[in-house]
């Protein structure tokens, strides 16, 4: 980037069909090089070991700005790391990337993922298939665990980088108050929530969630840590549809979760993401039992903290159940977020106290 007369402002990478069409890496013309990436992603690694603890293997490594490496995120599982490049400018710097994140991050295998084109155009990544990850070993799982629990990641073609570990957070919450509880994961992937709420005494979970292939890997995770796993704690249908026949039927949980997928990819999704936010939300309200829980959570950027809590504010009135906000919980800290961009704070999840 340069100034008016020609003098360098900025380095960074240049995605021509984005939005953002330049992301800012250095402001002093330093080059974005080897040397430099290997810079951030050490002062990334040091960040994690102030924090990290021998029953959690699977972390955030590199979290784009907020690691002052916009247009990069890498997630670690056990033996393995994915790298993922979100932007069309980084994945033309692929090569130095992938060299950096093996010698800071020593990883027995690493899976590139590149979905920069398809973000630049405001597109929903398609899921990997096993040949467009980098490795002679690319394809299968990686196991590794989160607070004691087993999970693997399906790192060769599962959601995000195989698994969602920025709601270790919540699913830890989750664990502590499940002891006893009847559990509903809704949009449940591959069950986590579950297996916390399981791991933490609850009396049942039960999962739902559109995709058969994602219900597979849920039940394959209570096997994994020796919890119950019936036939009928799946359910795989529209989690739309599913609610409104919940409520219909006069069913109460004494816990439900709602995590959906972002609604919202665009600044023109916005309005569409609201309703979509509050429709789901004023169902799964009507099945928290007296005195229950709701998480819900958005992971759309662009639906503020604000207006988001405003949109579930108006599905409490449409359901005529009153709620308190009894904690905020985002990602974790593997999860910084930069001043500089505070849109990096995607993840927001609120714990609603159902009125007794």
């Amino acid at each position: 980037m340069l100034s008016s007369d020609g003098q360098p402002l900025a380095r960074g990478a240049y995605s021509a069909e984005s939005q953002i069409v330049a992301r800012l890496w250095t402001f002093d013309n330093r080059p974005v090089d080897g040397a430099l990436l290997q810079e951030r992603f050490e002062a990334a690694r040091r960040l994690r070991e102030s924090f990290l603890t021998s029953d959690t293997t699977g972390w955030r490594a590199v979290n784009s700005e907020g690691d002052r490496c916009p247009g990069v995120l890498m997630d670690v599982y056990g033996d393995t790391a994915v790298l993922e490049l979100l932007t069309e400018g980084t994945e033309s710097w692929r090569e130095e990337l992938e060299a950096a994140a093996r010698r800071v991050f020593e990883p027995r295998r690493l899976i590139v993922r590149s979905t920069g084109e398809e973000r630049d155009r405001g597109e929903r990544p398609a899921r990997r298939d096993k040949a467009a990850a980098s490795g002679a070993d690319a394809d299968g799982q990686a196991r590794f665990t989160e607070n004691g629990l087993r999970f693997f990641a399906d790192v060769a073609s599962g959601q995000k980088t195989g698994f969602y570990l920025d709601q270790r957070e919540n699913r830890a919450r989750l664990r502590r108050l499940a002891a006893g509880k009847r559990v509903l994961n809704l949009f449940a992937y591959s069950g986590a929530f579950s297996v916390a709420a399981l791991a933490g005494g609850a009396a049942r979970a039960v999962d739902v969630d559109s995709s058969a292939g994602a219900l597979a890997l849920a039940r394959e995770h209570r096997q994994l840590n020796d919890l119950p796993a019936a036939p009928d704690d799946f359910t795989e249908a529209d989690v739309f549809a599913d609610v409104r026949r919940r409520v219909e039927a006069g069913e109460a949980w004494d816990v439900v979760v709602s995590d959906p997928p972002p609604f919202a990819r665009k600044r023109a999704d916005v309005e569409r993401a609201a309703r979509g936010y509050k429709d789901v939300n004023r169902l799964a309200m009507r099945l928290v039992a007296p005195g229950g829980w709701l998480l819900t959570c958005s992971c759309s950027g662009l639906v503020s903290a604000d207006l988001f809590q405003k949109i579930v504010f108006s599905a409490s009135l449409e359901a005529g159940r009153a709620f308190s906000i009894a904690a905020r919980q985002g990602a974790g800290p593997d999860h910084p977020v930069s001043l500089d961009c505070p849109e990096g704070e995607y993840l927001k999840g609120l714990w609603l106290a159902a009125s007794s």
